[in-house]
């Protein structure tokens, strides 16, 4: 949104393409008008939304909006192909900018793919955009601030939240206290979350992973168990409790696909969102029309994201027309390096030992979508199908709906893991980046951008 405000200003004819019904992606995402209920976020985080969201509407009458379409494939000659109903549309444009956030990371243990188990992430959409609870009592675990968010806003829901399991302490932020002085303003509303739980006296369980998921047609019950600072289970330490809902997040992957498939060079950054595009201070990748903003670009956060929005916006369009423009993007410049610094110390949060892989036994399915077990994947390591690709090609791990985004970053860390493969490239993006249908392929219409 804010890319497109910046480069609508500069006088560019902008199109945006957004995968949702409305505008405002996944952190401020928004229910249709006519539901009832409240989002149970904080009042400064509603504030940001509303203000944002107010700017791109005055801006958008200027733009090509396009609500619901989906970009779906990306190439080296600037060519983005999307989805347009029941047909397709290749665009050529001067310049793209991607702001294709990221997806949620799960470590696949015994029985997490039973009814019942879902991202944290979108436990929360579903409450912010469909205003209904996703079960009654939940265990939320993982790491990173997420969890603590979505665990808060279970509660003021009226969801019981049974335990709430982190795998790090929210306190390993303080190794970096410049950070923490930087992202005081966010790190109040984190204690206010916090307060909540408190409140209701929500188990924590500081250095508990989910280990098993029990049930039989659905979940029923959860083992946590406490990992020592490599990862390794504790012995003795197993709790089982009973829960018809668990909410897991380990951080976040970027959605850097349509970046790899057009060609632009790739760096890995096993923390950061395992594989991103290489990007220069305005956002350009190594290919010269193509741009990344947002968490694609990196995981750093919704402020960082609209700040950097902004900055990219400007250079796609070229340079500034005003003094107003000017001082729009100095700002947002100090604005990322400021939240830069707290995403910092936040990223100790979010740091994930590679022995919690070892919870992944022999028959957990992996690729979800074509469902491969674990023993396929070691099976084909110890044959000597050792890259991404080559395991993709031998188990079809990753040949699925999801095109390996659900499977890609297990796959990646379990070779690691087992065989002592440091993931040299990623897997080999291929078009259609999303699913589309036969027969809107077979009608497309070709667009030279305005």
């Amino acid at each position: 949104m804010a890319a497109a405000i910046e480069a609508a200003a500069r006088g560019c004819d902008v199109t945006v393409i957004d995968e949702s019904a409305r505008p405002g992606g996944q952190i401020y995402r928004q229910a249709d008008s006519r539901l009832e209920g409240n989002e149970f976020a904080e009042p400064t985080e509603l504030a940001r939304k509303k203000r944002l969201l107010h700017r791109f509407d005055e801006a958008v009458r200027a733009m090509d909006y396009r609500a619901g379409v989906v970009a779906y494939a990306a190439f080296g000659n600037s060519e983005i192909h999307v989805t347009v109903g029941d047909r397709t549309e290749a665009l050529k444009p001067d310049a793209v900018i991607l702001a294709t956030g990221m997806r949620e990371r799960a470590i696949p243990f015994p029985g997490w793919t039973l009814p019942g188990i879902m991202f944290a992430g979108g436990a929360q959409a579903i409450l912010k955009s469909q205003r209904v609870a996703p079960g009654k009592t939940a265990v939320v675990a993982g790491c990173g601030p997420l969890p603590i968010v979505v665990a808060s806003q279970f509660t003021r829901a009226g969801i019981g939240v049974a335990a709430l399991a982190s795998l790090r302490s929210p306190l390993a932020m303080l190794q970096h206290p410049r950070g923490v002085w930087h992202g005081r303003g966010i790190l109040r509303e984190g204690l206010r979350y916090e307060w909540t739980l408190l409140r209701a006296r929500v188990p924590r369980l500081t250095g508990f992973v989910p280990v098993r998921a029990l049930g039989n047609e659905r979940l029923e019950a959860v083992q946590l168990a406490r990992v020592d600072e490599r990862g390794q289970v504790v012995s003795g330490t197993m709790r089982q409790i009973t829960c018809d809902l668990l909410a897991i997040n380990y951080g976040f992957i970027a959605n850097a696909e349509l970046a790899a498939m057009a060609g632009a060079r790739m760096r890995h950054d096993p923390d950061g969102g395992f594989w991103l595009p290489e990007i220069d201070e305005q956002g350009r990748t190594s290919l010269p029309w193509l741009y990344a903003a947002g968490d694609m670009a990196g995981l750093r956060g919704a402020l960082i994201a609209e700040s950097e929005g902004t900055i990219v916006g400007a250079a796609a369009a070229g340079a500034p027309r005003t003094a107003a423009a000017s001082d729009a993007l100095r700002e947002a410049i100090a604005s990322r390096r400021r939240y830069g610094a707290f995403q910092r110390a936040l990223r100790e949060t979010l740091r994930v030992p590679s022995a919690l892989w070892r919870a992944t036994t022999d028959d957990t399915v992996v690729c979800r979508c074509e469902n491969v077990r674990f023993s396929e994947i070691r099976a084909a390591l110890e044959g000597g199908h050792q890259s991404l690709n080559a395991i993709k090609r031998t188990t079809r791990a990753g040949m699925g709906w999801c095109g390996g985004r659900m499977c890609l970053h297990s796959v990646a860390a379990l070779a690691e893991l087992h065989a002592g493969i440091a993931p040299a490239n990623m897997m080999t993006p291929r078009p259609l980046a999303r699913p589309v249908a036969f027969a809107a392929l077979a009608r497309q219409k070709r667009t030279v951008a305005p």
